[in-house]
C-alpha cells in the first residue's frame, strides 16, 4: 500500500515487503534528479520561472513522490495507524496534482502558439494529458481497493511510476538535445520537439514497470493482474500517442481543452 485513504484497512495489517519501499526511493530519485537541471538548479541561480502554473506543478509532483516514500516506509516498517492517518492528504495531495496537470497541458500549449509552434504543441499535448489523467484512473481504482492490499499498493506504484515520463524526458532532452545547456527561464523551451513513434525516454519507464513484475514473478509465480492492465495500459498508450496526437480529431480536443481557460 503506498497512499491510505484513512478508511480503516482491517484489523490487522502485515508489514509490506521492502521491494515497494525501495520502488519509492527509485521513483523519488528519478523525479529529482530529472528535475534539476532544469528546475531546481536555475532556480537556485536566481532564474525566473516561466509562468507560477509550471512552479506549483513542479511543487506538487516533488510532494507526492516524497508523500510516496513516507507513506511506503510507514507501511514497510508496520506503522499503519500512521499510514492511515495519512491517506487524507494523499487524496487531497493527487486531486490537486491532476487539476494543475491540465493547467500545465493549457499553458503549454499557448507558450508554444506564442512562438509559433501552435500545431507541434497541439500534437505533443497528448503526451501528458494520457500521463495526468491514467494518474487519476489509477489513483481512483487504488481508493476504490483499500480493502485490497494487494491491489491498492500496486495500483499506487504503478501510478507514480506513469508519473516518471516528465523527469526522464527533461533530463533527456536536457543532455541529448540541448547538450547540457539550459537557458533561463527555469523549464525547456517553446515548442516541444516533434511527435513521431515512441519517445526514447519512454523505454525508460517501461523498465521501471518490469522491475515489480519481475518481482512479483519470482515471488508470486506470476505477475499481478494490476500489472498486466496498468503496466499494459502505459505501454499501449505509448504505441498510439504519436499516431493519434498528429490527428485532426486530437487537435480538436486539445483546442476544445485550452478553450477551458478562456
Amino acid at each position: 500500500m503506498t497512499v491510505a485513504t484513512g478508511v480503516a484497512l482491517g484489523a490487522r495489517v502485515s508489514t509490506r515487503p521492502h521491494i515497494y519501499f525501495y520502488m519509492s526511493l527509485l521513483c523519488a530519485a528519478t523525479a529529482f534528479v530529472g528535475f534539476m537541471p532544469t528546475f531546481w538548479l536555475p532556480m537556485t541561480r536566481g532564474a525566473y520561472v516561466a509562468s507560477p502554473i509550471l512552479a506549483i506543478h513542479g511543487l506538487l509532483f516533488s510532494t507526492w513522490v516524497l508523500f510516496f516514500v513516507l507513506q511506503n516506509w510507514f507501511a514497510a516498517s508496520g506503522r499503519i495507524a500512521n499510514h492511515r492517518a495519512a491517506g487524507l492528504f494523499g487524496i487531497a495531495l493527487a486531486s490537486v496534482m491532476t487539476v494543475f496537470g491540465y493547467m500545465v497541458v493549457i499553458n503549454e500549449v499557448q507558450r508554444s502558439a506564442a512562438v509559433g509552434g501552435l500545431d507541434l504543441a497541439l500534437s505533443f499535448s497528448i503526451l501528458p494529458v494520457w500521463h495526468i489523467t491514467l494518474f487519476a484512473i489509477l489513483i481512483t481504482l487504488a481508493i476504490m481497493n483499500i480493502h485490497r492490499p494487494e491491489w491498492h499498493k500496486r495500483l499506487m506504484l504503478v501510478a507514480t511510476i506513469s508519473l516518471l515520463d516528465a523527469p526522464i524526458a527533461r533530463l533527456f532532452i536536457y543532455f541529448v538535445a540541448f547538450n547540457g545547456q539550459m537557458p533561463v527561464p527555469v523549464g525547456l523551451p517553446e515548442p516541444p520537439p516533434p511527435l513521431s513513434g515512441i519517445m526514447p525516454w519512454e523505454y525508460i519507464v517501461d523498465l521501471y514497470l518490469l522491475i515489480p513484475i519481475v518481482y512479483d514473478w519470482r515471488t508470486r509465480g506470476r505477475p499481478h493482474i494490476v500489472y498486466l492492465f496498468g503496466g499494459g495500459s502505459i505501454v499501449l498508450l505509448e504505441a498510439l500517442e504519436a499516431p493519434i496526437g498528429r490527428t485532426a480529431i486530437w487537435h480538436g480536443v486539445a483546442n476544445w481543452l485550452v478553450s477551458l481557460a478562456g
